[in-house]
């Protein structure tokens, strides 16, 4: 019997206007270096979900608290990133009412975008199946 290693990882995506907010995080972060994203942390000890997701938005792109409404709390995923290793993500899916995003040093660029472009991006895994969930519910 493997008994796998479980860390908890909330997930933000952003919707504006029919589009959707997406991250390229950089060559430096701990995973997942150089794909697409959402806004994501790992949840700290004695941390509710919310709490964490909401300083993640600030911390990647200084969207603040008042600038977003929490839309739907989506179904938890597991990843395995690696054997052994599993990520438990908790996805939230907001409406923001701000364009302007200020990156951090976890990403490189960001794009806000529509359905119709969802394929021409290498997403980390199961995030396309999230945006098209979030897509659905324009």
């Amino acid at each position: 019997m493997t008994i796998k290693n479980k860390t908890i990882v909330v997930t933000s995506i952003l919707g504006n206007d029919n589009e959707i907010l997406i991250l390229h995080r950089n060559s430096t972060t701990k995973s997942m270096q150089n794909k697409w994203a959402g806004i994501s942390g790992y949840l700290e000890p004695s941390e509710d979900l919310l709490s964490r997701a909401l300083v993640e938005i600030y911390e990647e792109t200084r969207i603040q608290k008042h600038q977003i409404i929490m839309d739907k709390i989506l179904d938890p995923i597991s990843v395995e990133i690696i054997p052994d290793m599993i990520l438990l993500i908790q996805p939230f899916y907001f409406f923001t009412s701000s364009r302007k995003v200020i990156l951090n040093w976890e990403h490189t660029e960001y794009h806000w975008i529509n359905s119709y472009e969802i394929d021409n991006y290498e997403f980390v895994p199961k995030f396309k199946e999230l945006l098209e969930i979030c897509f659905s519910r324009f």
